[in-house]
């Protein structure tokens, strides 16, 4: 077939208008990531599942909906349920994101690591819950080495793990790169301790992190949600930050129990400074939504 012009070859390939979900259709995707990922949703959400799922129905060219959630309902269809979790989970992350956890760290946890790194905390081992684009993954990396300094942490004396459901963000985790925007909030010595100093890119130019602090880090994706997570270790301090607030009163307990489950004795949890007013069992609490296992 030959066209006429440029223009009608891109009317023909326009992206189809999608509507907006019905009731029916939005519950049937309340439910399914109350199931799936925890979230609890408010009729307020159904703008938000329209406007961050509608390309996806586009691109596969689906009318609606419910076809799209027929689709993803049928066996074999795992990447677009993995596509969903990308679309509807909160990514929002930063350097020194309440950077009060980070002074209470260096104050008082890590100095009682260090006191008895010999016996009890002999290897160090993290958890950033939830780690989004890895900025809170990373800073973590960046006060432990910055305190204990490379003798501990070489050959294995620490280990950060970085979790999240959602593939996007891990690949950007991953990757170790950041806007110079992004980076604004490192205190100038870690800046120049734990970044190379010249970008990457064209256009807009990132900072990377260097491998001194990425090899201490291992990024990996599952669901917190899930029955059984694919961990062998316990650790010392888990961050779940501004995570609780998007989960059912349900979900939040069965996650609150999984971590506490996955804190050696002694360890520390921390919440985000808005996640006050929970009582932790096992756990007692310290300041700023720190608690420490009993």
């Amino acid at each position: 077939m030959q066209l006429n012009n440029k223009s009608e070859f891109i009317t023909s390939h326009k992206f189809k208008k999608i509507k907006e979900p019905t009731d029916e259709e939005f519950n049937l995707f309340r439910e399914l990531v109350l199931k799936d990922l925890g979230l609890e949703w408010g009729e307020d959400k159904k703008y938000l599942l329209y406007a961050r799922v509608q390309r996806i129905l586009q691109t596969n060219q689906l009318e609606n909906f419910q076809s799209y959630y027929d689709y993803i309902e049928q066996s074999g269809n795992r990447k677009e349920l993995q596509d969903l979790y990308n679309a509807v989970t909160t990514t929002k992350s930063g350097f020194f994101r309440e950077k009060q956890h980070f002074k209470f760290l260096r104050e008082n946890v890590f100095p009682e690591m260090k006191k008895f790194k010999n016996n009890r905390y002999s290897k160090l081992r993290f958890w950033s819950a939830g780690c989004s684009s890895g900025e809170e993954t990373y800073t973590l990396a960046m006060e432990a080495h910055d305190f204990f300094g490379t003798a501990m942490i070489s050959n294995g004396g620490l280990r950060i793990l970085g979790s999240d459901v959602n593939t996007g963000v891990l690949e950007l985790a991953t990757n170790g790169a950041y806007s110079e925007e992004q980076i604004i909030t490192i205190p100038d010595s870690l800046k120049k301790k734990f970044f190379i100093p010249t970008p990457v890119g064209g256009k807009n130019p990132q900072r990377k992190i260097n491998r001194e602090v990425q090899k201490i880090i291992q990024f990996r994706q599952f669901n917190l949600m899930a029955e059984d997570y694919p961990i062998a270790t316990k650790f010392q301090l888990i961050f779940c930050r501004n995570l609780l607030y998007y989960l059912h009163p349900d979900k939040r307990e069965y996650l609150l129990k999984k971590l506490v489950d996955h804190l050696e004795i002694g360890g520390w949890l921390v919440l985000g400074i808005t996640e006050t007013g929970y009582k932790v069992e096992g756990m007692k609490k310290l300041a700023f939504s720190i608690y420490q296992k009993n």
